[in-house]
């Protein structure tokens, strides 16, 4: 039995032939929304989150996370939640490379997605906010989106934001609609500590006390806890936010975890 789709055919139920001519399959979405319970909690202080979860470090055969330590590609979300399944870290993989193989196609489909968090969020009376290094450290205020400078010129109106561990006075100038946090590792404390001098928040991993708690200080600087939410944009300034160890990082001994 020979079943036709519009881009393909199927033979007897195995892998799918491409039709020369036809239609190209099209471009899965390459936000996710409410991809995990922490960026669902955001729905509780009002927010509805899209995020790009792609494949860290060079996984791909790309390097997005130039910053990288031993201990955060060891611990990194990429091995916590659903980031464990092969057919999704499979999927992250091919939205990685066809950022770097097929730029124009990429964008085009986050601006499509980002349209369609815009129209959700409406509908559900929420405020729409995108994070687009979920699992990855580009700089996307550098990343041209169109004929406009970057997606937050693209939407100005849309919140963005992100972890990074990119040193902040490389960071400097960014667009008013971008919140960075700084991530705390095992081996960039001075930078971690610049960050909050030039008022950037920075996120460190901690094990909890017996009790189960966070430390209420953190060389100075207050702890929150970092896993109400994530919409870091609505935090106060000059606070450490702090995330219980998760996947991997439960395990770690390179001082990646505090």
């Amino acid at each position: 039995m020979i079943a036709t789709t519009a881009t393909q055919v199927r033979i007897n139920g195995t892998s799918d032939i491409p039709i020369p001519g036809w239609p190209s399959p099209p471009i899965p979405p390459i936000l996710n929304v409410q991809a995990s319970a922490k960026i669902v909690k955001s729905e509780t202080v009002g927010q509805l989150t899209g995020i790009f979860y792609g494949a860290p470090s060079t996984v791909s055969g790309y390097d997005v996370c130039a910053f990288a330590s031993k201990g955060c590609s060891k611990a990194c979300l990429y091995s916590a939640g659903r980031g464990v399944i092969n057919m999704v870290q499979d999927a992250r993989i091919r939205k990685t490379k066809m950022f770097f193989e097929d730029r124009p196609g990429f964008m085009t489909q986050v601006i499509k997605d980002i349209e369609a968090l815009i129209r959700k969020a409406k509908r559900e009376n929420l405020a729409p906010s995108v994070r687009m290094n979920g699992t990855s450290d580009i700089k996307w205020e550098k990343i041209s989106c169109g004929c406009h400078k970057n997606l937050m010129a693209h939407f100005p109106e849309l919140v963005f934001y992100d972890y990074t561990k990119i040193p902040i006075r490389y960071r400097q100038n960014l667009p008013a609609n971008y919140s960075l946090t700084f991530s705390l590792n095992e081996s960039n404390l001075h930078e971690a500590l610049e960050a909050l001098e030039l008022g950037t928040n920075v996120a460190v991993v901690f094990r909890l006390d017996h009790l189960g708690n966070l430390p209420e200080f953190f060389h100075g600087y207050r702890v929150i806890d970092g896993d109400k939410h994530d919409a870091r944009y609505l935090d106060a300034k000059g606070v450490v936010v702090g995330l219980k160890a998760k996947g991997d990082a439960i395990n770690d001994t390179s001082g990646f975890v505090y």
